[in-house]
Order: C-alpha cells, then sequence, then structure tokens
C-alpha cells in the first residue's frame, strides 16, 4: 500500500472557488483570497455586526498604512509583507533574551511601532475575513457543487479517497480555510485533525501550522472591543485551544499565522504552531520512494522558504513529485527539480485525480 504526502497553499482554495464559481456565479463578488483587503469594507465587524471592518474606525493603523479596499492585490500583498517583515524582525527580539530592554520598549504604550499595531489588528482581521468568506458557501450550496458534473481535478480525487489505494494520505495546509475539511465531511471521508483530534485508524490526516479559523480559545467569551494591541509572548498553548466549524465570526481571536509570517521566528508566540509544524516534519519522513507527492499553489517567498524547505529536505528523493501551479516560481522549480528525480510540474489541477487515483 502507498502513502501521499499533500501540501497545500492559497493556490488550492483559488482553484476551488474558480470552479465553484462556475456552479454558483454569485461568489465571485463575495469572496477574494488573492486580494486580502478588496471587500474589507463589506465585511461586518465582530463587535458591532456592521460592514466596514476594514476602516480608521476599526484599523486604525491598517488604515494609516495605506490598507484599503480600493489596494490593487499588488498593492494589499506588498503592505502585508511589510508588516510581517516587520513582525518578524520584532519577535527577534522576543526569542533573544539579551533583547529584553528593547523588547519591552517597542511594546511600551504609547511607543510600539505603527507597523507592530498594524500587525495586532492584521490578525483579527484574517481571523474574520475568513470566517465571514466561510459562512458565504451554505452547506446545502457547497453539497450541489460536490455532486454536480464539475470538472474540478480535486474532486475526482476526493470522491475516490475512500479506496483502498493509499493506507496513508497527508494533507500539510498552509490555508486558513476550512473548505477542504467541509467538503470531505459531505463527502463522508473520516479525517482527524492534528494536534486536535485522535487519528483512530483513519487514513487522511490534516495538518495546519499556520493555524486556522476554526481553532479557537476554549471557554471563549467575547468582548466590545477586542483588538489586544500587547503581545503575548508566551502564546496560546494547544491545549488551549479546540475545533469548532460553527459560529466561526463570532471570535475576534484564534490561531492564524498571517501570509509571509515566519513560523520558526514567532515560535515563541504561537507554540500551537511549533508543534503542529513538527507534525508534518515527522509524518514527510514517513514518505517511502513509490508514495505520491502533491505541491499545490504554493508560493516561495523568502519569509516561506524555510518552512517549506524543512519539509522537501526531509520528503523521499525518489518518490513521485508533483508540482500545480500555473505559474510557478522559477526558483522553487529550479529546487524541485534539483532534489526530486520524478519531478512533474502541471499547470492546473484537471489531470490530479488521475495521477494520484490511477
Amino acid at each position: 500500500m502507498k502513502k501521499a504526502f499533500i501540501i497545500l497553499g492559497n493556490g488550492f482554495t483559488i482553484d476551488f472557488l474558480h470552479y465553484y464559481n462556475k456552479f454558483d456565479n454569485t461568489v465571485a463578488e463575495k469572496i477574494d483570497v488573492r486580494n486580502l483587503f478588496r471587500l474589507g469594507d463589506k465585511i461586518n465587524s465582530p463587535w458591532d455586526s456592521k460592514p466596514g471592518f476594514l476602516s480608521y474606525k476599526h484599523c486604525p493603523n491598517l488604515w494609516t498604512l495605506g490598507a484599503r479596499a480600493s489596494s490593487t492585490a499588488e498593492e494589499s500583498t506588498a503592505l502585508i509583507e511589510e508588516i510581517i517583515a516587520c513582525a518578524n524582525m520584532f519577535f527577534d527580539f522576543v526569542n533573544d533574551p539579551k533583547q529584553k530592554a528593547k523588547r519591552l520598549k517597542l511594546t511600551t504604550s504609547g511607543v510600539s511601532s505603527l507597523h507592530l499595531r498594524a500587525y495586532c489588528e492584521l490578525i483579527v482581521y484574517l481571523q474574520h475575513l475568513f470566517s465571514c468568506y466561510n459562512s458565504v458557501i451554505s452547506e446545502t450550496k457547497l453539497e450541489g457543487f460536490l455532486n454536480s458534473d464539475s470538472e474540478w481535478g480535486w474532486l475526482k480525487f476526493f470522491k475516490h479517497i475512500q479506496d483502498d489505494k493509499y493506507d496513508k494520505i497527508v494533507f500539510v495546509t498552509y490555508n486558513y480555510d476550512i473548505w477542504l475539511e467541509r467538503i470531505l465531511k459531505i463527502l463522508n471521508v473520516d479525517f482527524c485533525i492534528s494536534g486536535f483530534e485522535e487519528l483512530n485508524g483513519k487514513k487522511v490526516e490534516i495538518v495546519k501550522p499556520h493555524g486556522s479559523i476554526s481553532f479557537v480559545p476554549k471557554d471563549y467569551v467575547g468582548s466590545s472591543y477586542a483588538i489586544n494591541y500587547n503581545f503575548d509572548y508566551n502564546g496560546i498553548p494547544i491545549e488551549n485551544l479546540e475545533l469548532r466549524y460553527d459560529e466561526l465570526d463570532k471570535y475576534d481571536k484564534g490561531a492564524i499565522i498571517p501570509p509571509a509570517g515566519d513560523s520558526a521566528r514567532l515560535q515563541s508566540s504561537v507554540p500551537w504552531s511549533e508543534k503542529l509544524r513538527q507534525r508534518a516534519t515527522n509524518l514527510a519522513t514517513e514518505i517511502e520512494e513509490n508514495d505520491e507527492i502533491v505541491l499545490c499553489g504554493m508560493s516561495y517567498w523568502y519569509v516561506d522558504r524555510r518552512e517549506i524547505d524543512e519539509l522537501l529536505i526531509d520528503l523521499n528523493q525518489n518518490a513521485n513529485f508533483t508540482f500545480i501551479n500555473p505559474q510557478p516560481p522559477r526558483d522553487l522549480n529550479a529546487v524541485l527539480t534539483s532534489i526530486f528525480s520524478k519531478y512533474v510540474q502541471q499547470s492546473s489541477s484537471s489531470e490530479i485525480g488521475g495521477i494520484l487515483n490511477d
């Protein structure tokens, strides 16, 4: 029996929404995972349920730095990278005991950086944005899509996932959304979420090292306004989180790492991520020569590389490797060619059902 090790990035979600929109074309103007600020003015805040979460009222630091619904995808990405670069630097101070005095000064009320305060807002904004996106697609609509004659390549694989071809299938996904989980539930595929559920003989395991909108604090009590600008150095251990799939837009805090966030540098503030990251690398070492590896829709930004490389290095270089990306980064393509002897690049997911099922 074989194993499959599947790494998913934002391109997977983009691909799913592309095909879902052919089934329900109303979703295109309600969900945008390429430009994370474009619909921010239409998203309700979790505190007053009124449109305009991306505003000076609710996110004054993001707004001051230029976050606007009118921003292009390139402008939005550049601003997020700028904010995260500052946060990554800051957490280097956290990890170095010799920098304690500087660390305290950076977070003293009234002194902390505009970019660091924007980072605090960004975490809450993204948590709520993706929770609102999730509610756009109802269970009935999603089930209708899955039962349609969609040509989405991944759907062909999901519908046969319970067949006897694989005795273990691992999804390492860096997406916050829970459409993968919802799809598998509707298709009656048993799975476990690593760190939260026991495997108990299930062949499918999902690991989410960058968090999820479904990772929420236990015994949560909502507040009237809750963007916390005080950095939590000790972070939330995974034991203090629980899995939830309903009413996710009521939470103003959770467990996610923003795009371009370096989980290795953030380890002191997100210990839950360190545990999941270690689980992903351990599972990578179990892949053998005849197993299947799929990498779908991953970027290769400089801040992502250490984490992605960590997985790639631990995978068997003689396993079958498929990379799905319509515009693959040249540097990532070069890295994959250098490591994997059975490397195939696909421009779309249309063939993935056949690749994994045959």
